[in-house]
């Protein structure tokens, strides 16, 4: 299973219009091997001079295998958003994750009152810990070119979206939920053993709760 999170500067928030493009993502793997899962987490953001090829090279080594199933919240508008890059259209990894091609997507997106319901608010709506960062704290840091910040705030969301994924399963049914446990139990351990700033975001919310 590979957990996409797209990262976008939020260009038209002063101007009152919905403008966004993407400089990266984050991408969280969680891999079956016998009676363990194996999680990797990764992440590409491109520096104000960098070009688009960077990050479609980067996604092509994570999402181009037969068989793999994607996820993400509201995923087919960052598959959109990517799209936008220049070379968008003719990228292998974006052609790699549409309905054409053998990838499973599985988009985790929410509605509320006849609206969409943004990652933020269905994080905090189910209990789990996301980046705190704010759209001008991205775009500050992406204009010093410290893209090590926006990586961490990344991860941190790419882990969010994984557990947004057990909380969904989990409410399905009684198989669902006991898939949710198992996987919740691996991410545990998995979280225990690291000492980066994204898996500290997480590791205490999810020993103290449900997910």
């Amino acid at each position: 299973m590979t957990i996409l999170n797209v990262v976008e500067l939020d260009i038209g928030r002063h101007l009152g219009i919905d403008q966004r493009i993407p400089i990266g993502a984050a991408i969280l793997t969680a891999e079956l091997r016998g009676t363990a899962v194996d999680f990797t987490i990764d992440s590409c953001i491109l520096r104000p001079t960098d070009m688009a090829e960077t990050l479609f090279a980067w996604l092509g080594q994570h999402v181009i295998r037969e068989g793999a199933t994607i996820t993400g919240y509201r995923l087919k508008a960052a598959i959109t958003s990517l799209a936008s890059l220049p070379g968008g259209d003719d990228a292998p990894a974006l052609r790699a994750m549409t309905a054409c091609h053998r990838q499973y997507l599985l988009d985790l997106s929410a509605t509320s009152a006849g609206r969409p319901v943004s990652f933020r608010e269905a994080c905090e709506q189910t209990g789990v810990a996301c980046s705190p960062a704010e759209p001008e704290q991205i775009f500050g840091a992406w204009v010093r070119c410290d893209v090590a910040s926006i990586e961490e705030h990344a991860q941190a969301d790419a882990i969010a979206t994984f557990r947004l994924l057990l909380r969904r399963l989990a409410s399905i049914n009684q198989v669902g939920r006991s898939i949710a446990d198992a996987l919740r139990n691996h991410l545990r351990v998995w979280l225990d053993q690291r000492d980066d700033p994204a898996a500290k975001a997480h590791v205490d919310d999810v020993l103290s709760s449900a997910g």
